[in-house]
């Protein structure tokens, strides 16, 4: 077993065993998307009308509420210090995080998306793309919170500091996601799907050697 899979396995495990943040960053998602109808009814057009953009702040604000706990255990542990010093590459570490937490964080969302989508009367046909479109932005979010989540780990105010750091970004990633989950001729593969699958794919070639750098600096500030 690689050590890659060795760490998703411990993240994994460790995650399911403490199912709190999982179950938090569901509840709210699922929170979010309700208000909407107790606050503007049941009118089925108008819940079409927001039913897309609604499913995607609320993925992007739930997964935000995940981020800032990603390597606050491992830090704690010295968990981070032990891979530090063992033959796991630091973005190797980085990138199973952020898989693991895509798992335990963004695949219950993905899953209860369908639900969700019943409830503001979301058309059929523009399921598919939506959850498509999903499974691609919430894997570019996740990206970008792990890189937040080590740039702010130990500050004092991390939570804030990850919102700004995050969001902007992220913006891009709700734009195309949104146009993508609306096809206008049908299509499942859009410009705005393939455009937000860049963007994944430059975060993927990014993100863990971001991610391992600064969680180095961090290690190295608190061990000197």
């Amino acid at each position: 077993m690689t050590p890659f899979e060795l760490q998703l396995r411990r993240d994994l495990s460790l995650g399911w065993a403490g199912r709190g943040d999982m179950l938090v960053v569901l509840g709210f998602f699922l929170i979010i998307i309700t208000l909407f109808p107790l606050a503007l009814g049941p009118d089925p057009v108008q819940l079409r009308i927001i039913s897309v953009p609604v499913i995607w702040v609320a993925a992007m604000l739930a997964s935000l509420a995940g981020f800032t706990r990603i390597f606050a255990d491992d830090v704690r542990c010295g968990w981070v210090d032990q891979v530090a010093l063992s033959p796991m590459p630091l973005p190797v570490y980085a990138l199973a995080k952020a898989v693991g937490h895509w798992v335990l964080s963004a695949l219950p969302i993905i899953v209860a998306t369908p639900l969700m989508a019943l409830l503001l009367n979301l058309g059929p046909g523009q399921l598919v793309p939506m959850m498509l479109a999903l499974v691609l932005g919430t894997a570019a979010l996740t990206l970008l919170g792990v890189i937040g989540a080590a740039l702010t780990e130990g500050a004092r105010g991390g939570g804030g500091l990850m919102a700004l750091l995050v969001l902007p970004p992220a913006m891009p990633v709700l734009i195309f996601g949104a146009l993508a989950s609306t096809p206008e001729d049908g299509r499942v593969i859009t410009p705005h799907l393939m455009l937000l699958g860049a963007v994944l794919a430059v975060l993927l070639a990014i993100a863990p050697f971001i991610t391992a750098a600064a969680l180095a600096e961090s290690e190295s500030e608190n061990g000197g």
